[in-house]
């Protein structure tokens, strides 16, 4: 069972296909297993995600002539011949296979800092922004045209280097130099800068549940393999284990197999209520029971959508008119590039408008630059940082921001 609760995150490489226009011949498969869940488990390895379920029934093995034998399930899936040729691959080929990509991502991904994660397009035009260049001006024009102590300027401009290299944009990182007193010390610079960016840093406010309050409606969203299955079921577990609250769970991502399943399998452990809506009439009226029933806390999981599809983002975005007070977070994962974090979040920001952020994958990315990379797009669009994920396991890997600990790890990003 163990395996099982990772088995969408297992083969996430999968995930990424988009619907098809064409109807392809169907290849069907029968898969027989102890449970539901290990007959889905085999076919995503056998079949690959787009595999869908035809038919399931109970059956018999074993025995002799009829007598004893063993209760099992025997689901039948079909995928398109065009899919499925992708997707025939063992379960050692898949984790071999992803260890591969995984080492040349953080290959490319090294190389992409090192060399060009600055380059003309990143960000805005803002001239000039060599360090030293930036320093002795700023220096210079905030001192009434005197010119900057050689050591004054080497420990601002070796502060703007760590800036830079800590992926925050050059504008942001010009403010706030200039925005430092004059006359410090490299230590004492260092201090300031920490303290400046500890107070320009958003973290939002703890959820809290008041006993006998109305219901609470917390949305998730954001890019396909982002997490937010995992950051539910984290967050379920702190909830309903640790501070004692009625959780229930609904699903809205019914475009993977295994989506559903694993969530519920998650309640099942946490003995969480987990219900599945297919569309928004679903989840009003779920919306509605679990009210009835008492809860103070429900959790809802929407499909993955690409920033760059419109039409889906409205389409789930509508999800949320007139339902009432729902609480989105954005899941962005720690591991994009900055111009691809400002575009998730500007797109989602323009679409859904959410509250609050929810920083993933923590534990895959290479440095701390993606906590620059938050600095930039929190000037940008003010929203705030309501949880850090650091891994896989639930309900562990997951943490409230603290914005000194946050200014420190930018401050103590290696300078290329």
């Amino acid at each position: 069972m163990p395996n099982l609760l990772f088995a969408s995150q297992r083969t996430a490489l999968a995930d990424s296909r988009q619907d098809r226009r064409a109807k392809p011949a169907m290849r069907v498969k029968s898969i027989t297993g102890a449970t539901i869940a290990q007959c889905l488990l085999q076919a995503k390895m056998e079949l690959g995600s787009d595999a869908v379920i035809l038919s399931k029934r109970s059956v018999r093995k074993g025995g002799f002539f009829g007598l004893g034998g063993k209760n099992m399930i025997e689901v039948t899936f079909g995928v398109s011949d065009d899919g499925a040729r992708d997707d025939q691959a063992s379960a050692g080929y898949i984790q071999k296979l992803e260890s591969q990509i995984a080492t040349l991502s953080t290959s490319v991904q090294a190389l992409v800092d090192s060399s060009g994660k600055r380059k003309a397009g990143d960000y805005p035009p803002v001239g000039a922004i060599e360090p030293d260049g930036m320093i002795g001006d700023l220096i210079s024009r905030r001192g009434r045209g005197k010119a900057a102590e050689p050591g004054q300027q080497d420990a601002y401009a070796a502060l703007a280097r760590q800036l830079l290299d800590a992926d925050i944009a050059p504008p942001l990182v010009r403010q706030m130099i200039a925005e430092l007193p004059m006359g410090l010390s490299t230590g004492a610079a260092t201090s300031e800068m920490r303290t400046q960016i500890s107070q320009k840093l958003l973290i939002a406010n703890r959820v809290e549940i008041q006993p006998g309050g109305k219901l609470r409606v917390l949305a998730f969203v954001g890019t396909t393999g982002v997490g937010k299955t995992t950051t539910i079921a984290k967050l379920a577990a702190q909830y309903s284990l640790v501070e004692r609250r009625r959780v229930g769970v609904i699903t809205m991502d019914t475009q993977r197999i295994a989506a559903a399943q694993q969530l519920q399998t998650y309640g099942d452990i946490l003995r969480v209520p987990v219900r599945i809506a297919h569309d928004k009439a679903e989840m009003v009226a779920q919306l509605s029971d679990y009210a009835r029933d008492g809860m103070e806390l429900v959790l809802l999981d929407t499909a993955g959508r690409s920033p760059n599809d419109i039409l889906p983002l409205g389409e789930t975005a509508q999800l949320f008119d007139g339902v009432g007070v729902v609480q989105k977070f954005l899941a962005v994962p720690a591991t994009l590039s900055p111009r691809d974090m400002d575009n998730v979040v500007g797109r989602f920001y323009n679409t859904f408008a959410p509250d609050a952020l929810i920083l993933t994958k923590l534990d895959e990315a290479t440095d701390s630059a993606c906590f620059g990379k938050l600095l930039t797009v929190q000037a940008k669009y003010a929203i705030p940082l309501a949880y850090i994920t650091t891994g896989q396991k639930v309900p562990d890997d997951i943490a409230f921001p603290d914005s000194h600990a946050i200014a420190a790890r930018i401050l103590s990003t290696a300078i290329l």
